[in-house]
């Protein structure tokens, strides 16, 4: 009886972590896997650095997103790698966009979609940012277009550039810590 109960109390607590997605779709840009990196500084000679697309589903799930950076002046791109748990990547070519990908299975949590290499030339305050395409299908029949909040741009020698109102953004952090 006492395991049962121990048992019981192991399962409320490890539960503990379940939550309700956001009905909208969100994107954000950073530059670490963690998620908790939103600038960029200019270090001398070119620096090197990583852009991650991260992405939180909606209550109707990821199944495909599609977009195209818009790189400021002073930033030259590099390598572009996938998430490998897709289940192709054909050209990219849907509406001229350069990455996309369609993933295996659908996504219901954070999840990052591309990581790209970049160099930052100079010390010019710019942001990085997403620009003409920027499209995801959901999960639903059909995977019809799912709307899209941009979270954040990503900051090059300055603070990130915060595309929701704060209280919102404060809610979003608040839920998926």
């Amino acid at each position: 009886m006492k395991r049962m109960l121990l048992l019981g109390a192991f399962l409320v607590a490890a539960s503990g972590g379940a939550y309700a997605l956001p009905s909208s779709l969100y994107v954000g840009l950073y530059a670490d896997e963690a998620r908790s990196v939103m600038s960029v500084d200019y270090g001398g000679a070119p620096t090197q650095f990583e852009v991650w697309v991260w992405w939180l589903p909606s209550e109707r799930g990821l199944h495909a997103p599609y977009f195209i950076f818009e790189y400021p002046s002073n930033v030259t791109p590099g390598t572009i790698a996938p998430n490998p748990f897709r289940e192709f990547l054909i050209g990219c070519n849907y509406l001229g966009a350069p990455m996309c990908v369609t993933f295996t299975d659908c996504q219901f949590d954070w999840i990052w979609s591309h990581h790209q290499t970049c160099y930052l030339n100079d010390g010019q305050p710019s942001v990085l940012e997403f620009s003409g395409v920027l499209e995801a299908r959901n999960c639903e029949t059909g995977y019809p277009l799912e709307p899209i909040t941009v979270l954040n741009k990503l900051g090059l020698n300055r603070d990130a550039v915060l595309d929701v109102e704060p209280q919102a953004w404060g809610a979003i952090k608040s839920l998926y810590r």
